[in-house]
C-alpha cells in the first residue's frame, strides 16, 4: 500500500486545518461512501503503528495499520482537484 499526496493538496491541509511544521494527519475509513459503503475521513492525530506514510510540506501524512482492513489491496493518491479547489481522493487497486 503506497500513499501519495500532492504538494497542493498538502497545501490545502495546512491552510485550512491550520497546520504548524511537524504536525500529521491520519486518514481512516468510515461508514458511508462510494467504496463498499465507506469513504475516507481524516483526523489531525500523532502516528503510532504506520502502514503507509509520507511527508510533504513539512506535514506528516499516514494511515494506520489498524485501518489496512479498509485499504487493502488499494494505493490511496491525494491530488487536488482545481475546480472544487479541495483535495481528491483517488484510491487505486494494486
Amino acid at each position: 500500500m503506497k500513499l501519495k499526496v500532492s504538494e497542493e493538496a498538502a497545501q490545502w491541509y495546512i491552510d485550512e486545518l491550520f497546520l504548524e511544521p511537524n504536525q500529521s494527519i491520519k486518514f481512516f475509513g468510515k461508514v458511508y461512501g462510494p467504496h463498499d459503503g465507506f469513504s475516507i475521513a481524516l483526523d489531525v492525530a500523532e502516528p503510532s503503528k504506520t502502514l503507509a506514510e509520507i511527508t510533504v510540506k513539512g506535514i506528516n501524512f499516514y494511515i494506520d495499520a489498524n485501518d489496512a482492513w479498509f485499504f487493502d489491496n488499494y494505493n490511496l493518491d491525494i491530488s487536488f482537484d482545481e475546480k472544487l479547489k479541495e483535495p481528491k481522493y483517488n484510491l487505486i487497486k494494486i
